[in-house]
């Protein structure tokens, strides 16, 4: 007898089969909706902005906490590294804001330093002639801010002492960079002209030196040497001119890389301090000149001249 198969289960009409369209069409309304009032309130009252977005911040628990905790006024202006961000030339005349104290990261020791866009006014302000002969260079990208600074300007051939001309421009340099607290990464650079000799070993050596050099310049200039790190690269990455050739005057060079992060003291461990304040052990006596004769309890005879 021949069974005939069960006939295929009817897909249900009705809700079942787009309920996720619901869902998605609440979820698209509820983010139109809380994008217009972000925008009513920036539009209508400024200062109303940031506690509508921190109210927001502290119900989802989702969103990031240094994007909103500057004290900064204005929305998304553009060429910053801050969401938030004032506006206008009263910027240069009220100085440059510091963002330190920002939580960027899970890390404690990541906080924001001052903003890289002011300090490259500063110093394209302080460095006018000096950008127009092209000794010095300034390039703001991403999280860094870099100095570039000339051999020509900085060094002989196969030397790390700073030349005399170099003084004014450390001096320039720790004017603006000695009030802030942005980490400096500090990188020397040589021609291609390969060094080995009784001072310097190679090449890397001799780039390091003029890390160094520059690093100690600015370090009597009054930044603290807890915010530099010195870089040493050596021959591998020399500038070229126009025609493509090796322009080894400016591959002689030394280039400070301002990052955005301010270097903040480590915290201290309480254990660690517990350790630090325990009195260490009293040391031990000097021998004496002279021999000693201790009889022990089983009959035994030390001569020693030890004074325990």
């Amino acid at each position: 007898m021949r069974v005939r198969p069960r006939s295929r289960l009817k897909m249900h009409s009705g809700n079942d089969l787009h309920r996720w369209t619901v869902s998605y069409a609440d979820y698209m309304t509820l983010m139109f909706a809380v994008f217009v009032v972000l925008f009513a309130v920036s539009a209508s009252k400024e200062d109303k902005y940031k506690e509508v977005v921190q109210s927001i911040q502290d119900a989802t628990q989702l969103l990031n906490q240094s994007v909103f905790s500057s004290d900064r006024e204005g929305i998304l202006t553009a060429n910053s590294n801050s969401i938030i961000e004032d506006s206008g030339p009263a910027m240069l005349s009220e100085g440059m804001v510091n963002q330190a104290n920002n939580e960027l990261s899970d890390v404690d020791t990541l906080k924001a330093g001052w903003e890289l866009s002011q300090l490259k006014l500063e110093l394209e302000t302080l460095f006018l002639s000096e950008l127009n002969n092209e000794v010095v260079q300034l390039d703001l990208d991403g999280d860094w801010l870099t100095i570039e600074m000339g051999g020509q300007l900085l060094f002989a051939a196969g030397s790390h002492s700073l030349l005399a001309s170099s003084a004014e421009l450390t001096r320039k340099l720790a004017a603006v960079l000695k009030p802030v607290d942005n980490m400096l990464r500090i990188r020397g650079y040589t021609d291609l002209d390969t060094i080995s000799n009784e001072i310097y070993a190679s090449n890397w050596e001799l780039s390091g030196a003029r890390a160094f050099s520059v690093l100690h310049a600015l370090n009597e200039l009054g930044i603290v040497g807890q915010r530099m790190v010195v870089e040493a690269y050596g021959e591998y990455y020399p500038l070229t001119d126009a025609a493509g050739n090796v322009d080894n005057a400016r591959s002689r060079r030394v280039v400070i890389a301002v990052s955005k992060y301010a270097f903040v003291e480590p915290a201290v461990n309480s254990k660690n301090a517990d350790k630090n304040n325990v009195t260490p052990p009293a040391l031990p006596k000097a021998d004496s000149e002279e021999m000693q004769e201790i009889y022990l309890p089983d009959n035994r005879l030390i001569i020693t001249t030890r004074q325990e």
